[in-house]
Order: C-alpha cells, then structure tokens, then sequence
C-alpha cells in the first residue's frame, strides 16, 4: 500500500474533465489490482532512481564508459546515454556515421 509521502501530488491539466465524469466505481479484480499495485511501486522506485541514475552515468562516461556499456548494464537505450551525454557536453569518442553531422564526402 502507498503512503501519502509516495504519492505524487495531482494537480488539474487544462482540459481535465472534472466532477462526476473523471471517476468510475470500478474495482478491479483481485489479481489485477495486485499487479496494478506491483506496476506504481516499481515506477516510484524508478522515480527515486532517476537523478543518482543520471548523475552517476555523467561520471562514468566521463571516467571512460561508454554508451553501450551503460545501456548494456541499465537496460535503458543507447538513445537515452547518448542524450545525457549530449546535455552534459562530453565530447563523442567517434564522429557520427549518419545525420548531418556525419561525413559529406560519403
């Protein structure tokens, strides 16, 4: 069960539909609501992770790890190292082979 420290503050999205449409009676079956409540505590895990995560990967770019070693031990995508990289201005171990900033001699 959550705690109220758990719980993330809801706060009204323009456009939200409030009042008597924005809620249902609906109860879900036992197993479900077991791997419903499996699912958020996983996700506020994630949550709490996610800034030691990123500062903790900078570091070990910068110390010499590369994108692939991280993903390869994260699970995370190649994609999302490359972008923290990118964000924390480490230089890239090797010119890009596609996009615009590849070669235009090819």
């Amino acid at each position: 069960m959550l705690t109220p420290a758990d719980q993330p503050a809801h706060r009204r999205r323009p456009g939200a539909i409030m009042g008597a449409m924005a809620r249902s009676n609906y109860e879900p079956p036992a197993d479900a609501a077991r791997l419903f409540a499996n699912n958020r505590r996983a996700v506020l895990a994630l949550d709490k992770l996610r800034g030691p995560l990123r500062e903790t990967a900078v570091r070990e770019m910068r110390a010499g790890a590369t994108i692939g070693d991280l993903a390869r031990l994260t699970g995370y995508s190649n994609e999302f190292f490359r972008r923290l990289a990118r964000e924390a201005g480490i230089e890239r171990r090797r010119p890009p082979t596609r996009g615009r900033n590849s070669d235009p001699s090819d």
